[in-house]
């Protein structure tokens, strides 16, 4: 391994996690990994690139499972300077304009791999990096065999090493503390982008990447329904719930958080719902610690739903997801039977972020309104270590 230009992480990281994916390699009877996402190429690779917004030259990595064949990137002639950040020494490269996939499989041919089993990015939860007649293409000239990778790439980065942890630590406190600004900054005729700009002005200033830095903000009674939305230009009344989702990425790794707020003194009915999704919130988080089904945490905070009578009030049946350096990754917390992971035991160094949703959209008091706590959860030995502890899950209410 070559020291590599602004690494994210120290050298001995990398090379943990390249024995890690080879064990999974040999668990899996797979002779290479073929990465061509993002997320899995950085987290293996280190390799680091903006050009990953463009759709028309794929950036790959190799990984053998045999340490005495060496790993290669795979990528445009542009990204020679590029190719600098990652420890990966050996590297092919194929002209800008060019098709990529004779290159590829050159490479795969050259490093022995006729007849053998290589991962590709296929399954649940994973994209390939590549333009569907172009695998088509990898598919027919390569004299071997592609088999799907998204379980083994899902045990390897499941578990989070101690630096990672941190990485998402201060992603979180870099969210609290960006969240918090707009919160200081929240009055009436505000719009959702004005806000959104606070917030993701104080990230960026604090370290945040900002292309990767992603924030959802819904206010008012229509806005609020539309969740999963980017900022508009709707500009806040008195009276109005806020709600933002989502939050910084910090080398790579991201935060996914709720909090909600108040423009003025909410009603009764809303402090009460909000309450409610607290408390739940609370109590999933409470039953976190290793050993533990996914299943049973999902249940944990329904039951607090399903005791206050409004079981009915849940709209989806996950309560929560694993988070990495992607904002959505397997596992789900989720119902049992009806969701695949549910059953995943939790371990040591797995990141949860918890979201009990109580929601009244079609019901004659959806005056109440959405409500969510969010919160990001490493798994301890001994329970669930709150990452997004830096700014209280309290409703914020603005003085108007």
């Amino acid at each position: 391994m070559k020291e590599p230009l602004f690494a994210e992480f120290p050298l001995d990281e990398y090379t943990q996690r390249v024995s890690r994916a080879r064990a999974l390699m040999e668990e899996h009877d797979i002779d290479a990994l073929l990465l061509t996402q993002q997320e899995n190429v950085r987290y293996l690779a280190g390799y680091l690139s903006l050009l990953w917004i463009s759709k028309f030259r794929p950036l790959m990595a190799l990984l053998p499972r045999d340490p005495s064949i060496a790993p290669t990137l795979i990528l445009p002639g542009q990204e020679y300077g590029n190719a600098k950040t990652s420890w990966i020494e050996e590297i092919a490269f194929y002209r800008d304009q060019e098709d990529p996939i004779g290159t590829v499989v050159n490479t795969l041919h050259k490093k022995g791999f006729r007849g053998k089993k290589v991962g590709v990015e296929l399954g649940y939860g994973t994209r390939l990096g590549m333009a569907q007649v172009q695998w088509e293409d990898l598919r027919r000239d390569f004299i071997g065999m592609f088999v799907d990778s998204a379980l083994l790439l899902r045990k390897l980065r499941g578990i989070k090493s101690a630096r990672e942890i941190d990485m998402l630590r201060r992603s979180c406190e870099i969210s609290c503390h960006g969240v918090e600004a707009g919160w200081r900054a929240l009055h009436e005729g505000m719009s959702e982008k004005e806000l959104a700009a606070v917030m993701v002005s104080r990230m960026v200033q604090e370290g945040a990447e900002p292309m990767k830095t992603l924030l959802c903000v819904n206010a008012g009674s229509q806005r609020y329904q539309i969740v999963n939305s980017p900022p508009s230009e709707y500009r806040l009344k008195r009276g109005d719930l806020v709600m933002i989702d989502g939050g910084a990425t910090y080398n790579g790794y991201c935060t996914d958080f709720i909090r909600q707020a108040c423009l003025g003194k909410p009603t009764q009915q809303q402090r009460d719902w909000f309450d409610l999704a607290r408390k739940a919130n609370d109590t999933a988080i409470a039953k976190i610690r290793p050993g533990v089904q996914c299943a049973e945490v999902y249940d944990a905070a329904r039951k607090i739903f399903i005791d206050a009578g409004l079981g009915d009030y849940g709209v989806i049946n996950i309560i929560g997801h694993s988070c990495g350096m992607e904002v959505h990754e397997l596992p789900y917390v989720g119902e049992r039977g009806q969701v695949e992971t549910s059953d995943t035991v939790m371990e040591q160094g797995m990141v949860f972020c918890i979201e009990p949703i109580i929601a009244g959209m079609d019901s004659p008091r959806w005056e109440a309104g959405i409500f969510i706590q969010e919160d990001m959860v490493t798994v301890t030995a001994t329970g669930g270590d709150v990452l997004t502890n830096r700014l209280s899950k309290d409703l914020w209410i603005a003085e108007v």
